[in-house]
């Protein structure tokens, strides 16, 4: 259960879905005087949008072009087929509403092997809630669920994705600017800078779908030194903000589940992931940035990563500076928990705290074969059980890594292993771990392999129910670690982490 402390964090920080939910209503209320549309694809005779008389078809829709503060609202229990792509746009104050109307199911907007069932194309102060948008015909080609795109169009403001219902999206392999996803932001065009400001992606349902989950934003705008010679883009590096992600349900995901890329300051809180890399030829995994500054993870929840193909919850990747993972729990990750990824570009500033990873696999923080500029891994607990084995630290190469990791509890119980594989003389440093039934050589300064005496090990069944990794009343973990300078005031149960003393080893302070 989550504690009240707990509550009092999350309002405070003010990440939960309902706060959100709160702060954009699922109501398709009109500015004054503005007129709404109607769509009933089930309808016998063309109309002219009235409630008496609606548009049924798509191809009516398209040719539509809506006004500032206009409503273009699907009948429940309806279903269109094709592509819904439409024009104009909103302004601030009056966006452009679509949604649904009557009683019943969402409406169902179905692509059918299209390359997108739902196009927002060159367009702003739009807001897109309470539709199902599936895509399933002709399986393996390129396509989308929904799909916003901006070419040659300088700043587009204000898109909200809400209360979808996006499944069976069955594209091919491929992850670009017009790659195969069930959500999609995508920045084209090589004349004029381009960028997205003020998405919100909330509360949706995306499943079954190849390759990724959820992407924002793929740009064409994306060229900088810290991203190497990964970009294949070459127009200078544009980021999109205002990028909050929150609330959604991502399930049988072929690739990647929810991905950041070419944005500063992206929040992605409060969404669950259970079921990736479960179709994809590539590398891919639940959460993770790419190209971005200052993405904040946190209260998320990833399992049922498939393969050591990547295949972990988190991944702090290549051109990224001020990515923070906190207050996640994963679980049951064939591929882990953390990877640490740079090849030639830059990794800066990364911060991996009280978080709980529990019975994932294969290895607990990796990295890839290029240097990293600097991460800490602090105040974590990874509980490995029995059956499952994992290289607690997998460091497979000597470029220089300067990687901490500290105040860690690791925790081995039943059969298979947990190992430490360190370079000689490693860049990763470690203090302060209770490394507890973890073979290996490994220095670890101020800490101890004694058992922590947590709570009830293993028995958490989702992210709200945690409370097994409360440390005992006798636990050695107990203001045992070192002081953490800009450390984060809570712990993953709300509760105060003191500043001045030191700190408990693992994710719960008490």
């Amino acid at each position: 259960m989550i504690t009240s402390r707990t509550s009092v964090l999350r309002v405070a920080v003010g990440l939960t879905a309902g706060l959100l939910t709160a702060l954009l209503p699922l109501s398709s209320a009109d500015a004054a005087g503005t007129a709404t549309l109607h769509v009933d694809c089930a309808a016998s005779v063309p109309g002219d949008g009235s409630v008496g008389r609606p548009f049924n078809s798509l191809a009516a829709v398209n040719a539509t072009r809506l006004q500032p503060g206009q409503s273009l609202l699907f009948r429940r229990g309806s279903r269109c087929v094709g592509t819904l792509a439409p024009s104009g746009q909103g302004l601030a104050g009056a966006p452009i509403r679509i949604g649904a109307y009557g009683s019943g199911s969402r409406p169902t907007i179905d692509g059918a092997g299209a390359p997108d069932a739902v196009l927002l194309r060159n367009t702003e102060w739009i807001e897109v809630r309470d539709l199902e948008v599936t895509n399933a015909a002709a399986p393996g080609t390129n396509r989308r669920g929904v799909h916003v795109e901006l070419e040659n169009y300088g700043q587009g403001r204000h898109y909200v994705l809400q209360n979808l219902d996006v499944h069976d999206i069955w594209g091919d392999d491929t992850k670009s600017t017009s790659g195969s996803d069930g959500i999609l932001f995508s920045v084209i065009g090589d004349q004029r800078p381009s960028n997205f400001d003020d998405i919100k992606v909330i509360g949706n349902t995306v499943s079954g779908v190849n390759r990724g989950g959820i992407r924002l934003v793929v740009s064409q705008w994306e060229q900088r030194a810290e991203v190497g010679g990964a970009a294949p883009y070459t127009k200078p590096w544009t980021a999109n903000t205002n990028i909050v992600v929150s609330g959604n349900d991502v399930r049988d995901i072929g690739g990647d589940g929810i991905v950041v890329l070419t944005a500063r300051d992206a929040l992605v809180a409060n969404n669950r992931i259970d079921g990736f890399q479960r179709r994809s030829a590539g590398y891919n995994a639940g959460l993770w940035p790419w190209n971005s500054d200052g993405t904040t993870f946190r209260h998320n929840e990833v399992s049922g990563g498939e393969t050591t193909r990547d295949g972990m919850a988190f991944d702090v990747d290549q051109g990224t500076d001020g990515t923070t993972f906190e207050y996640n729990y994963s679980h049951d990750n064939a591929g882990g928990f953390l990877l640490l990824c740079n090849a030639s570009g830059r990794v800066a500033n990364a911060v991996v705290r009280y978080n709980v990873s529990q019975n994932d696999s294969f290895r607990g923080v990796e990295m890839c074969s290029g240097p990293l500029e600097s991460a800490h891994v602090h105040n974590n607990t990874i509980f490995v059980g029995s059956g499952r084995s994992m290289t607690v630290i997998n460091e497979t190469t000597t470029a220089p890594h300067q990687v901490r990791f500290d105040n860690n509890i690791v925790l081995k119980q039943g059969t298979g292993t947990a190992t430490m594989r360190l370079q000689p003389g490693t860049a990763v440093r470690t203090s302060y771990n209770l490394l507890t039934g973890v073979g290996g050589t490994f220095d670890n300064p101020g800490g101890s392999t004694a058992d922590p005496r947590l709570v009830a090990p293993g028995t958490a069944t989702s992210i709200h129910d945690l409370a097994g990794y409360h440390l005992g009343p006798d636990s050695p973990a107990r203001s045992a670690g070192l002081v953490i300078p800009g450390n984060s005031p809570y712990d993953i149960f709300g509760r105060r982490v003191p500043t001045e003393q030191p700190p408990s080893i693992g994710a719960a302070e008490r």
